[in-house]
């Protein structure tokens, strides 16, 4: 049988020259997944003259800023959950009218598009860097430099396409987001790809860097990939999502979209895990175990907490993780992961 060859979709356009207030479309936010409900997004239609929010002179005062936009985002994934659960009028409105204000606030500071320019300009050298440099000395010492095929690797919430440009000749890349920042960044939503089966997609070619675009989605709807991937980086996008339901639900993706003995390279927040109620590194550990993941290395600096880890394939415990009250003291945040 020929192989069928699916061809990657169009990066987005670039946006130099873009106007820098809104339009009548709608923000798409991050994946605040509802039951029943694909996607949130905001409607900014009344809000056309509102200007995109600015990035913050300081490091200090971004980094208030991300913070609270991640807040914002929490109020408004909870204030949807309450509205899916309730049938009162009276309730409904309040509800409706929390929500309008919540996303005035998020659309005047720039929603999702302000947001991903404060985090690339976080990313840059005067702000830390980005977390690719340091997971690219760990696969070197895992040889997997070494390989004779370039490595797949899928970077989720990718903010530049440049991340790894360094390492084309043995890493081979696909940044995806759901808001496309630049070219080359390919406009798909982490929670919506599947790994094709044998009816859907053929197996993936053994030709090295000539055949680059097998196995790459057909369009942007598709979103099918025809073998999986070998590294998977979630580098500050687990904790972007409000609901601690949806963050197992991206850890949970990660399991599916892996080869066996692939890597999961998870970043977040340091305060996620040494200063939650209901997180900490070792119940963090227990939730990738009970998924198939074992833990290779982590790291953690001031601001945030690296791991790694090993997928060994899907795991036969059925136990779950609810949220739990791990630390009752108080000045602690609310961060959890439910599966």
């Amino acid at each position: 049988m020929p192989k069928t060859r699916t061809k990657r979709p169009q990066p987005v356009t670039s946006t130099k020259g873009r106007s820098t207030t809104y339009d009548k479309r709608p923000v798409a936010l991050p994946p605040i997944h509802i039951d029943g409900q694909q996607k949130v997004t905001i409607d900014t239609a009344a809000l056309s003259a509102v200007k995109l929010g600015k990035l913050g002179k300081s490091s200090v005062d971004t980094r208030r800023r991300i913070n609270h936009f991640h807040t914002l985002i929490k109020q408004y994934s909870k204030l949807e959950t309450q509205k899916q659960n309730t049938s009162a009028a009276d309730e409904l409105d309040a509800i409706d009218s929390q929500i309008a204000q919540v996303s005035r606030e998020m659309a005047e500071m720039g929603g999702l598009d302000w947001y991903q320019k404060a985090s690339l300009l976080g990313q840059c050298k005067q702000r830390g860097g980005d977390t690719s440099r340091w997971l690219v000395p760990r696969l070197h010492e895992l040889g997997l430099d070494k390989r004779e095929k370039r490595l797949r690797l899928l970077e989720v919430g990718a903010l530049s396409s440049r991340n790894y440009e360094k390492e084309h000749h043995w890493i081979d890349v696909v940044p995806i987001d759901l808001n496309s920042q630049e070219p080359g960044i390919y406009q798909l939503d982490f929670l919506d790809i599947k790994i094709g089966s044998a009816e859907q997609a053929e197996p993936s070619s053994t030709d090295d860097d000539d055949n680059d675009d097998d196995d790459e989605p057909d369009n942007g709807k598709a979103q099918l990939f025809g073998s999986p991937f070998e590294v998977i980086s979630l580098s500050l996008v687990v904790n972007f999502i409000g609901d601690p339901g949806r963050r197992g639900d991206m850890l949970r993706q990660a399991a599916k979209l892996l080869t066996p003995d692939g890597l999961l390279f998870l970043v977040l927040p340091r305060s996620c895990v040494a200063n939650s109620r209901y997180l900490d590194d070792e119940r963090l550990l227990a939730i990738m175990e009970c998924l198939g993941f074992a833990q290779l290395q982590s790291h953690h600096t001031a601001k945030l907490a690296h791991y790694l880890y090993r997928f060994n394939g899907p795991s036969e415990s059925n136990e779950s993780f609810k949220k739990k009250l791990l630390y009752s003291e108080g000045g602690r945040n609310n961060f959890s992961i439910v599966i």
